[in-house]
This record gives structure tokens, C-alpha cells and sequence, in this order.
């Protein structure tokens, strides 16, 4: 049967300057060995990929493209091949395989094979295709599907934290209020899709959340432009809701009259400091105690955004000065996790006393998560269960304190994810220090990180049944000196 490819009209001269051309000019790179598997052709496609000339090649064994630990399989290989007398297999059907370049880099090809006879001597030809870009494409796609389902979790927890702490006088004021701050988090997330998850303008933030409880007239603000890292926008944003929330209930823009300004400035060790200012509303009286909203204020500033705040309860309007750490800005905060990374340091904790545990009590518990809402409603319910909270931390750094300040806590529960930093150097700290601890996490598994992978964890948005079985089960294991516990 005579070839396509054959043109009968062509001299023996033509065909064969024809295949180089062919050849030369492929986009896949092409290697042909001889029978003892030495090189005896090697494309321009082939130069490129793996950095080096054909000169250099020709005649050389073709496992020398092979990373070392695959070298003997590889032969076996095309034993097998010859062996079956089959012609070629297509491009996949070898399934992954990594090739090495000259300077010794590794990397992935998908591969064809095929074999030709002539006349005495056999010759396999390999076709390769670097497929890094494809394999990165998949990888980053496979995290964003990973990244997007953790929110999502993240989000319905959130939400049914807000349902479970949320209090009002009656089903129409919870029902406002409710959806109130499910509307905040969700003007949030709008701010961070248009900025593509990367962060959003401080100013938009405020402007967004003001602008829904009160004529533009009523308020003011100003200060630098400033953009948030995307870890910062949601709790900011949720922080001006409560402070607009509180001032249309009860303080300035519950009064014709009332006026809000909102101010901040950018100090000189990279802080924000904010001020919020309310006047020409009914007179002042300080709380006889914190209400919902104050508490979530709070939990926020202090806990999630690590920052400080004063109130000042003054006659003539509600003032709060605020200061946020550096890591609430978009630019800073890259900068400040490229040198944590660059540094590869784990936490430092000194070596805690005993448990702090009291009779009566289940035992004592730290909580290590960066979600408001979630720490409030869990250090609530657990509460309810007989554990005795040691502190509710919101930050590795945070987690530290807690611990070289109080006594040993009987277990914690650690969110996997804090604000876009793993938990995992705090994880490694408790094992040594033998604190037993628990995972709560959005994710699917933690089998990116091996250490891990058997610890027991449960699930967002988790039970607090679910959290109080998997507590005691940690506490029991390490008691019976195990270790591999399984996910809920």
C-alpha cells in the first residue's frame, strides 16, 4: 500500500528534503533512536525544549532526558514495546511522564511512540509536548475550584452564626436586622468580585455602608487613598455597618439633625487610624453594658483585624478612635507575608502550666479563628456545654499570647485558614507542647499537608454537637496517646 504522504512525481532527493523540512519546522519534539537507544535524530523542537543542540546529543543514550529514578523503568519499557511488535501508541496513551532538560530542571510531557523498520534495523521515534503550562493551568484551576468551595462554606457558617446570635425584641426587628448584615456581607463581596478578589478602595468600603443607612448629607469622609487586602474588606465592611446600625438606632442619624464623620490617616509605622465621630444627635449616656452589635465591633477590631479601639461615650456624640494594623492594606500586606515567608519561622511559645480546667467544667478550650462571628457563636455554645473558654484568638500571634499569658488550655480548636495564613506552625507548636487540637475548616481534606492529613476536623458550617463530639474525641485520644483521628 503506497503512503499519502508519498508523492510519486518526487524524485528520492525531493521526498527526503520534504520529511527535513517537516521535521525542522514541527512545534513537538521529535527524537529517534536506534536500536541500542542512542540518539540519531533531534529536532530543532527537541533543542529548544531541552536546551541543548543536536551536535551535542547525537549518538548519546536518550536517557539522559530521563530524570534518574525513572531510568530503568524506561528500558523495561521499550523492551515491552518491541517485544509486542506494535507500530505506535498515541499522544496521552503513555500516561504522565517527566522529562529532564540539560541544566537538570524537571518536567512534565505527554509523549507518542512509534517504531519503523528498515531494512535491517529498527528505529523508535518519540514525539514529546511540554505540557508545564498545562499542568500550572490545571493546578491553578483545581485550587480555584478548592479556594471557591472553602468561601462558599466560609459564607454559609458566617450566615448561620449571624441567625444564631442575632437578638431583637421582635421577629420583624431580628428579621431587619438579620438581613441587614447579611446585606453588608454581601455589598462586600461585590467590592472584592470587581476588584478580582485582590482587595478594594478603603474609601468605597465606607461610602458603600453609609451611603445604604443615611443621605449623603448626613455623613462625611476623608483621609488618603488607601486599598484594602482582600482578608480586610469584609470585617471592615461589617465593621461600619454595626457603627452606622447603632448610630441610626440610637445615636446621631436617629435625629434629623445628626451628622456622621468617618476620618482616617496612615501613620508612620504603616497603622490606619480611624476616627469615628458622631454629633447632633439625642444626648450620649455610656452602656450599662455591650450590646450585640458592640460585641461584634469588638470581636472584629480585636480579634480578626488584630487592632485596637477606644470608645468614648461623650454627651454630645458616640466617638471611637481605631487602629488597624498595616496587614489591612493590600501592598503592606503582600510585603509583610513575603518576609514571614522568607523567614520560615514557626511560633515561639514558652511551656504552659497545667490545665486551668475547674471542677464542674468539661475542661478549658482555645479557639483560634479569624471570623468574628463564627468565634462568638462557637465560645457561646461550647460555653453552654460545660468548656470553660481560655480565649478566643484570632491570629497566630494572637494564639501565642493567649498562651504565654494563661494557663494550658485541655485542647483548641484551630481554623485551618487564618486570613489567608495556614494554622499549621501553630498546629506543629501544640503537638510538641502535647495540646491536643482539633481542625475546623472549609476545606474538603488536608491532604496537602501529610503531617496532618489523619487529624480529626470538622467541617463548615459545623454543629456545635459536631464540634463538642470531635473536642472530646481528641481529648480522648491523646489521653489514650493517639494521634490518627478520622474527619467529620
Amino acid at each position: 500500500m503506497t503512503s499519502g504522504f508519498i508523492d510519486r512525481g518526487a524524485t528520492h532527493a525531493q521526498t527526503h528534503d520534504r520529511l527535513e523540512a517537516i521535521i525542522a519546522t514541527a512545534m513537538d519534539a521529535i527524537i529517534s533512536v536506534d536500536e541500542a537507544q542512542n540518539i540519531i535524530c533531534f529536532n530543532p523542537a527537541a533543542e529548544q525544549m531541552f536546551g541543548i543542540s543536536a551536535h551535542e546529543v547525537m549518538g548519546t543514550p536518550i536517557e539522559r532526558f530521563i530524570p534518574e529514578r525513572f531510568r530503568s523503568g524506561h528500558s523495561k519499557h521499550i523492551e515491552r514495546f518491541a517485544s509486542t511488535g506494535e507500530t505506535g501508541r498515541r499522544m496521552g496513551d503513555l500516561g504522565a511522564i517527566s522529562a529532564l532538560r540539560a541544566d537538570g530542571e524537571e518536567f512534565p510531557v505527554e509523549a507518542s511512540i512509534s517504531a519503523a523498520q528498515t531494512g535491517h534495523e529498527r528505529i523508535s521515534t518519540v514525539i514529546l509536548r511540554d505540557i508545564t503550562e498545562r499542568k500550572a493551568q490545571q493546578e491553578a484551576q483545581a485550587l480555584l475550584a478548592r479556594e471557591v468551595d472553602h468561601r462558599a462554606k466560609n459564607i454559609l457558617a458566617i450566615v448561620s452564626s449571624l441567625v444564631a446570635l442575632t437578638r431583637a425584641p421582635t421577629r420583624e426587628a431580628y428579621a431587619e436586622s438579620l438581613a441587614g448584615r447579611i446585606s453588608a456581607m454581601s455589598r462586600a463581596h461585590g467590592l472584592l468580585a470587581r476588584g478580582r478578589w485582590k482587595g478594594a478602595p478603603l474609601a468605597h468600603v465606607i461610602e458603600d455602608e453609609l451611603g445604604t443607612y443615611a443621605d449623603e448629607g448626613c455623613f462625611a469622609f476623608d483621609g488618603p487613598d488607601l486599598k484594602l487586602s482582600a482578608r480586610a474588606v469584609q470585617p471592615i465592611a461589617m465593621l461600619i455597618h454595626e457603627l452606622a446600625t447603632n448610630a441610626v438606632k440610637f445615636g446621631a442619624l436617629s435625629s434629623p439633625a445628626g451628622h456622621v464623620s468617618l476620618s482616617w490617616s496612615l501613620l508612620p509605622n504603616d497603622e490606619v487610624a480611624m476616627l469615628w465621630q458622631e454629633s447632633g444627635g439625642p444626648p450620649v449616656e455610656p452602656p450599662t453594658q455591650l450590646g450585640f452589635g458592640s460585641g461584634l465591633i469588638q470581636q472584629i477590631v480585636q480579634n480578626q483585624l488584630c487592632g485596637s479601639l477606644e470608645h468614648h461615650w461623650d454627651r454630645s456624640g458616640y466617638r471611637v478612635q481605631l487602629k488597624l494594623p498595616e496587614n489591612v492594606l493590600q501592598i503592606a500586606s503582600a510585603q509583610r507575608a513575603e518576609r514571614n515567608a522568607e523567614k520560615g519561622e514557626e511560633p515561639v511559645m514558652s511551656q504552659p502550666e497545667g490545665s486551668s480546667a475547674t471542677a464542674g467544667e468539661i475542661g478549658t478550650l482555645l479557639i483560634v479563628e479569624d471570623e468574628p462571628l463564627l468565634a462568638m457563636q462557637m465560645s457561646k455554645s461550647l460555653e453552654e456545654f460545660g468548656w470553660s473558654i481560655l480565649g478566643v484568638a484570632g491570629s497566630i500571634d494572637e494564639a501565642n499570647r493567649l498562651l504565654s499569658d494563661r494557663k494550658r488550655p485541655d485542647v483548641a480548636i484551630l481554623d485551618v485558614d487564618l486570613a489567608g495564613m495556614p494554622v499549621f506552625p501553630l498546629a506543629r507548636s501544640l503537638r510538641r507542647l502535647g495540646i491536643p487540637f482539633l481542625f475546623c475548616t472549609g476545606y474538603e481534606d488536608l491532604e496537602y499537608v501529610q503531617e496532618f492529613a489523619n487529624c480529626r476536623s470538622v467541617r463548615k458550617p459545623a454543629t456545635v454537637l459536631q464540634i463538642v463530639r470531635g473536642l472530646r474525641d481528641v481529648v480522648r485520644n491523646a489521653q489514650a496517646g493517639l494521634t490518627a483521628q478520622p474527619s467529620v
